[in-house]
């Protein structure tokens, strides 16, 4: 179970702290929420059900520094995973993203980022899906890293690129 101030990290939501823990009422039930705030994102407050093992089960710690430190060290040697059929890809790159794994993260990221080089080299841009995908995989990836880094998302590119050279 997870305390007030925890950091979590919840499914598309990215890193959010664990504001309260509250009964509310709907109707007639009464249920203990988690009152989820996001860090790096203006949205409102997200509430899941403590007794919700599905909705739950999409909130982690995030990882810590140590963590987050291996899995760039690692990055070099991730292995990309390009689909060309566009419908077996969609599904790659969801399951992917819904994984709630920075590993997979990773390797999303490095696959479109490799696609990405080999269509600027002929003169092309990345499909408009995959622009997509890449975007919502390093928000979600550099909110974590912040969150155990204590720095802001803008800054986690850069801490990477520092890190591998």
């Amino acid at each position: 179970m997870f305390k007030v101030n925890d950091k979590i990290h919840y499914g598309g939501s990215g890193v959010c702290l664990v504001q309260e823990i509250k009964t509310m009422r709907f109707g007639r039930t009464r249920e203990q929420y988690y009152v989820l705030k996001p860090v790096y994102q203006n949205a409102s407050l997200i509430y899941v059900p403590v007794d919700n093992p599905q909705l739950v089960g999409k909130m982690r710690a995030v990882l810590s520094k140590q963590e987050v430190e291996e899995l760039i060290r690692q990055m070099p040697e991730v292995t990309t995973a390009w689909e060309d059929d566009p419908q077996q890809r969609k599904t790659q790159f969801d399951n992917l993203l819904r994984s709630n794994r920075c590993s997979d993260l990773v390797v999303l990221i490095k696959t479109l980022m490799e696609h990405k080089e080999r269509r600027q080299s002929i003169g092309k841009t990345l499909h408009v899906a995959d622009e997509a995908y890449l975007r919502e995989a390093q928000r979600l990836l550099y909110d974590e890293f912040a969150g155990a880094l204590e720095i802001h998302p803008s800054q986690v590119n850069e801490y990477i690129r520092n890190a591998l050279t």
